[in-house]
């Protein structure tokens, strides 16, 4: 019998992502053109770029990778001909389509491992990504159009990544994007799914999590540079998205990072 086609979700997150369709039919539906998916499909889509797969019925698997955006953005400055600011897809048949899927079958292997090897994760992405830069024919089959309203929306968004910091509310938002507050917000909910304010909550709180990992700046100064009003806000709001506090998840994460170095 046949898989049912997986319900649509047009959406953006700042996390950049990885999909390898191992077994596929349909397109991928994004502002930079919509491409044909089918087996043996390798996709890439940026930090906050909008998107949506629209997969025909039948048989479907993949695998499908989140990855913080200053790991593509440091590869990304490297390699120069490494280029990571629109959506691609390449589809790879014979001997390659058998080394991608040992690539995404270790990455699987990494990610099931309580203490991954960061530094042999971050080697495979940045070999995948050089691998779809020097494939080079990622082209859309179809103008990207008017992407369901995205186009009147994109600044609100660029804003949002451009300065997560800032008091950015509802109006500055609509302003940024030279509609009313009330058209703003009923476009946005139709094209994303979730209000502005959710979205940007999201963001925000991703954006505490890497930073938590990334470095030693102090939780009171992630607080107030990813937009929140005080640290405790912060930690009332990561606690109901994370299940735990922001000192909490450091800890967690850095004693992973020991476990690995022993």
């Amino acid at each position: 019998m046949a898989d049912p086609a997986p319900e649509r979700f047009a959406h953006f997150h700042d996390a950049a992502e990885l999909v390898w369709f191992q077994a596929i039919s349909g397109e991928l539906v994004s502002e930079d053109g919509v491409f044909t998916l089918r087996a043996g499909t390798l996709v890439f889509v940026p930090s906050m770029r909008h998107h949506d797969f629209a997969i025909t019925e039948g048989a479907h698997s993949w695998v499908l990778a989140h990855l913080d955006p200053s790991l593509t953005a440091a590869i990304s400055a490297r390699e120069a001909q490494i280029s990571l600011g629109r959506c691609t897809a390449i589809t790879f048949d014979g001997a390659m389509r058998g080394r991608m899927n040992t690539l995404f079958d270790w990455l699987l292997e990494l990610a099931a491992n309580p203490a991954p090897a960061r530094a042999t994760t971050a080697g495979i992405v940045e070999l995948i990504l050089g691998t779809i830069a020097l494939a080079g024919d990622g082209h859309p089959e179809k103008a990207p159009g008017e992407s369901g309203g995205l186009d009147r929306l994109r600044p609100a968004l660029d804003l949002v990544a451009r300065s997560p910091a800032s008091p950015i509310t509802l109006s500055s938002a609509a302003s940024a994007c030279h509609l009313s507050e009330a058209y703003f917000s009923r476009r946005f909910k139709l094209v994303f799914g979730n209000t502005f304010s959710d979205c940007l909550r999201s963001y925000r709180l991703r954006l505490a999590a890497q930073r938590l990992l990334s470095g030693g700046e102090r939780i009171n100064e992630i607080a107030y540079k990813t937009g929140f009003a005080s640290p405790a806000h912060l930690a009332d709001q990561f606690r109901r998205r994370f299940g735990m506090s922001p000192r909490e998840y450091r800890a967690k994460a850095r004693k992973g990072q020991e476990h690995e170095s022993n």
